[in-house]
């Protein structure tokens, strides 16, 4: 530091304004490269969250046929999931199968036409359906497992997207704690910087007065170094602008 500058504490205030800039600048892009960070990660917990809740569509939509079936829903459910487990191609295979042996053997026994041949295929297709019905229910329930695994992992990418959106905040509001501090720092300093240079102008000033009372002691009567001294006087203040 120049002489001049322990008069001044501008050189401390460009430099804490310069690095006011920095700090500024280094706080917007780092609040900008968490706000890209969340985007990125919000677009993939949502595309996650897109493939569980179809998943949990489709696994409901079993849930949903189970509990009709079961009764839960009214007897109308009821009846329109038994329909739907009529229509089944394992039923309608398995039935048509059934049908044919029947009538093969009623062919074979020449009793076709016979009154039995239809009692016979209604004891039959009766029986396959109380067999059939209770597998197919079996089948049913393993949906409510899958659907409650669907909606649970739809409800862990909301989850997690909400945890990331704290965090980030928590991140940006950490970022404009710093830089606050970092910027209160600098101003803090320039204060220091003016009080010093202050105390150095004072300090100077008394210097100068005690030199000046020292002169005009020892040159009483004196003028024209009395003169010179006041000219001396006049070029050291100036220091002060």
């Amino acid at each position: 530091m120049g002489l001049f500058g322990a008069f001044s504490a501008k050189p401390m205030k460009d430099a804490v304004a310069t690095a006011a800039k920095a700090i500024q600048t280094g706080q917007i892009q780092g609040k900008d490269q968490l706000d890209q960070g969340y985007d990125q990660a919000a677009d993939l917990y949502g595309q996650a969250g897109g493939l569980f809740g179809n998943l949990a569509s489709s696994y409901g939509a079993g849930s949903k046929l189970y509990a009709d079936a079961l009764g839960v829903n009214g007897k109308d459910a009821s009846v329109a999931a038994r329909s739907a487990y009529t229509a089944t191609p394992g039923y309608t295979f398995n039935l048509d199968q059934g049908l044919q042996g029947l009538q093969r053997a009623r062919a074979v026994n020449g009793t076709l036409a016979s009154g039995n041949a239809d009692t016979d295929a209604m004891k039959f297709a009766t029986g396959l359906a109380s067999h059939d019905f209770n597998s197919w229910l079996q089948n049913l329930s393993g949906y409510d497992g899958k659907t409650l695994a669907a909606t649970t992992g739809q409800a862990g990418t909301l989850g997690a997207l909400g945890n990331l959106g704290y965090q980030t905040g928590a991140a940006k509001a950490g970022i404009d704690v710093n830089a606050g501090n970092a910027v209160a720092q600098g101003a803090y300093k320039v204060g220091e910087a003016e009080q010093k240079a202050n105390e150095n102008k004072l300090g100077a000033l008394l210097g100068v007065a005690n030199l000046a009372g020292s002169a005009f002691g020892g040159l009483a009567g004196n003028g024209n170094a009395i003169g010179n001294i006041g000219k001396n006087l006049t070029s050291a203040f100036s220091i002060f602008g």
